[in-house]
C-alpha cells in the first residue's frame, strides 16, 4: 500500500523516533493487515521508504487514540495535549469522517534497505 507523508512526519519515521502512522480508518486503510508493507512518498521530496506493519489497533475517535499514545512515537512534539493533538488533527480529518470510520493506530518498523 501507499501513503503520502508531510516531511516532518517523513523523517521522523526514518530516524526511528515515529513508530506509530495515526490515519482514519477509511476503506483504505481498513484493508491493511498485520505484516503487509507500505510506502510512504514524501510529499516535499519524492523520497520514499518501506515500512512493516506490525500492529493495528481500531479507536471510535481521534481522542481516544491520543488518550494512549501521544509524542514522538506518533510523530507529535512530547508535551502536546489530547486537545491539541485532536485539535491538528481535524485540520486533516473532518469530523464527520472521524464519526463515520473511526481512527486507526498504525504500529510500524521501518525496513532498511540491504
Amino acid at each position: 500500500m501507499q501513503m503520502g507523508l508531510y516531511d516532518q512526519p517523513f523523517e521522523a519515521i526514518k530516524s526511528g523516533e515515529k513508530t506509530i502512522e495515526v490515519r482514519l480508518n477509511d476503506e483504505k486503510r481498513s484493508q491493511l493487515r498485520v505484516n503487509d508493507f507500505i510506502e510512504f512518498t514524501n510529499l516535499t521530496t519524492g523520497e520514499t521508504l518501506k515500512v512493516k506493519v506490525l500492529g493495528l489497533e481500531k479507536f471510535s475517535t481521534f481522542k481516544d487514540l491520543f488518550a494512549k499514545y501521544s509524542g514522538p512515537i506518533i510523530g507529535a512534539p512530547k508535551n502536546e495535549s489530547i486537545e491539541e493533538l485532536d485539535q491538528e488533527n481535524q485540520e486533516i480529518y473532518s469530523r464527520e469522517r472521524e464519526q463515520k470510520y473511526g481512527a486507526l493506530a498504525i504500529k510500524i518498523e521501518k525496513i532498511t534497505n540491504p
